[in-house]
């Protein structure tokens, strides 16, 4: 019995050809190199030795066009995971499947470490493109896609370097356009609740579209930094904090309904006392009592955007090109304007 996953090499020596050709004839890409009854005879070998990984196999069988990898980090996160399904979506449009490598969270370094581990797998994986989820991790992110220049398609999300196809989003105008709002509603004293803009990843852009607006008004900035328990954090800083601030700006909707079940608990009142701000939009968000005020991400802009940038790449047209998009604010309850 074998007990190895069938390769591309086993497949060129099970029909007595080259394994370019067999590699030709298995890419959506460069299968028109191939004849006909080559392309027919490598894809039935490939589907009959049960081709390892079986993505590309079962592509032949559903005629789609092939196999696009994911690598993302934080694959637990809200963030993350909406991300994700938005991108196998707008890839199964195009009739793409996706396969999803994920680093897991730990300490900076070894995540880069294990990113680049684990984009390794993916290309050995023979897929078309890799897609790379990855919101502020910019160093990690552009070793990457720069050593796989040439070799494969390659598209960000949440991150878009120089010379490469990439989708980011400006999280930094995202929060500006919440402190704006508060401070439009009358509000002087407002905490932002999350990383403080020196932190390593995304949220710092967060925070400094926040002390950068507060600035601008002459207003000081005030950071109180969350644990990695959003939720929880933000009870206990909701209960800590209650008489400080007349406003909270949130760096996700977890802490901002931590915040609320916190402020309530000890008699604030939200929004009449003290205003309450999210970023994100979960779904639970709409229905909580009051509603929160948050900002929306357009995910499945996003994802549309960087498949196609992978596609065209696919067709042989050089795709450099940066989209920029802008999280939306939705006034609910929360902020006393809703």
């Amino acid at each position: 019995m074998r007990n190895r996953p069938v390769t591309i090499k086993d497949i060129a020596r099970h029909l007595g050809i080259s394994y370019s050709t067999v590699s030709r004839a298995l890419s959506p890409r460069m299968s028109h190199l191939v004849k006909e009854q080559t392309r027919v005879l490598v894809r039935q070998a490939a589907i009959d030795m049960d081709y390892s990984p079986n993505l590309m196999a079962q592509a032949f069988v559903k005629g789609t066009e092939g196999v696009l990898g994911l690598l993302t980090t934080r694959h637990g996160t809200e963030f993350t995971r909406r991300q994700i399904n938005h991108l196998v979506r707008a890839a199964a449009e195009y009739g793409y499947q996706v396969l999803i490598a994920a680093v897991s969270d730990q300490t900076a370094s070894s995540v880069d470490n294990e990113r680049v581990d684990r984009f390794m797998q993916l290309k050995s994986r023979d897929v078309d493109g890799i897609l790379i989820q990855a919101f502020g991790e910019e160093t990690g992110s552009s070793r990457i896609v720069h050593a796989a220049v040439g070799e494969l398609p390659v598209a960000t999300v949440g991150y878009a370097g120089d010379g490469i196809a990439g989708v980011s989003l400006n999280l930094a105008s995202g929060m500006q356009e919440v402190t704006e709002h508060l401070i439009g509603l009358g509000h002087e004293r407002i905490c932002f609740l999350g990383e403080d803009w020196t932190g390593a990843d995304g949220l710092r852009s967060i925070g400094n579209g926040y002390r950068d607006t507060m600035r601008r008004h002459g207003l000081t900035p005030r950071v109180t930094p969350v644990e990695s328990s959003r939720a929880r954090s933000g009870y206990n800083l909701g209960k800590a904090l209650r008489d400080r601030f007349t406003a909270f700006a949130c760096c996700c909707d977890y802490t901002a309904l931590g915040v609320c079940r916190g402020l309530i608990e000890t008699g604030v009142r939200v929004p009449d006392d003290v205003a309450v701000t999210g970023f994100g939009d979960f779904e639970v968000s709409a229905y909580v009592s009051p509603s929160l005020t948050t900002l929306t991400i357009p995910y499945e802009d996003v994802a549309a955007t960087a498949v196609r940038g992978i596609l065209r790449q696919l067709k042989g047209h050089s795709d450099s090109g940066r989209s920029i998009f802008k999280p939306r604010l939705t006034v609910r309850e929360s902020c006393g304007a809703g």
